[in-house]
């Protein structure tokens, strides 16, 4: 005969405590609610969700109810997910992120669409590029403001031939970045340097600059979503235009480009018209502006002559 003490209570069997914790997140205004209490319940409880499903209807094992509640927690003060696990995928590969850095959004993968692209299609410039080239990688890539150098990392899991540079003001970032490089094997080729956009570059000069900088306005900051006010503001903030550090980047990367180097860079979905004069201004061939997947102005691709 079973006791009533043996029978778990409602709350605490895995399932109804992911309702009840969906409920409150959807209260709470978060849109991804169900996908939040699944990731912090699996989380909590150190499995993943698949397995999480396959003990759906099984008791919370012991210990997780109290870890889940604190991580609840935090989730329902808008930290955003991706801090309170740790973790963020881009590109396919499974990121190391933290309050030090931006999280890594799925429309920054079109920088490294982009960057493939237009590599693939001058390849026939690269045999002259290669012969500059110190060392046994024969292209020079730059990350400006790599944050969780997930951008980095990408470039190089993807070009094996490709040496990456990485600089990043935040020190802070730039230690979130080294975790990553390290996980992702690519040390070798990924050289992660302190340094305010090129003021650290000494006379490098690379085949391709790929930035995601700055770019919202400062007076928008505050009407975005909860959860941006827990990323690092340098990271967002963009100036009064939104143009601050787009404005110097765009401007110093000339100098910074070998002949046919491409310069790469995210920006705002309002900001395509400004940029691309910008560009031309700066001395800038070939100048567009990518859109995302919505359609959105979201990268300039120019080239240098």
């Amino acid at each position: 005969m079973m006791l009533a003490a043996d029978i778990a209570p409602a709350v605490d069997i895995v399932g109804a405590l992911a309702a009840a914790a969906t409920t409150r997140l959807g209260a709470a205004g978060i849109e991804t609610a169900r996908l939040d209490a699944e990731v912090l319940l699996a989380q909590a409880c150190g499995i993943d969700r698949t397995t999480l499903y396959a003990s759906w209807r099984r008791a919370v094992p012991g210990g997780c109810r109290a870890r889940f509640d604190a991580l609840l927690t935090r989730r329902l003060a808008r930290e955003p997910l991706q801090y309170i696990v740790g973790r963020q995928e881009f590109w396919s590969l499974d990121f190391a992120v933290s309050s030090a850095v931006l999280i890594p959004r799925p429309e920054t993968e079109l920088l490294i669409e982009l960057v493939l692209r237009v590599l693939a299609r001058t390849s026939g410039l690269l045999p002259d590029a290669r012969s500059l080239a110190k060392g046994p990688c024969s292209l020079r890539l730059c990350d400006v403001g790599t944050g969780s150098g997930c951008i980095a990392v990408a470039l190089a899991h993807e070009l094996a031939d490709a040496t990456v540079w990485a600089f990043d003001l935040s020190a802070a970032a730039l230690t979130v970045a080294a975790s990553n490089v390290q996980r992702h094997h690519v040390a070798e080729r990924v050289h992660l340097v302190h340094s305010d956009l090129f003021a650290a570059a000494g006379d490098l000069c690379f085949d391709a600059i790929v930035s995601n900088p700055p770019y919202i306005r400062s007076d928008a900051l505050g009407r975005l979503q909860p959860e941006l006010a827990w990323e690092p503001t340098h990271a967002l903030d963009g100036g009064a235009s939104g143009l601050d550090v787009i404005e110097r980047l765009v401007t110093q990367s000339p100098p910074r480009l070998r002949p046919g180097g491409w310069l790469i860079m995210e920006i705002g979905a309002d900001q395509g018209d400004a940029v691309e004069q910008l560009a031309h201004a700066a001395g800038f061939r070939a100048v567009s502006i990518a859109p995302d997947y919505a359609g959105h102005p979201r990268a300039l691709v120019a080239r240098k002559a």
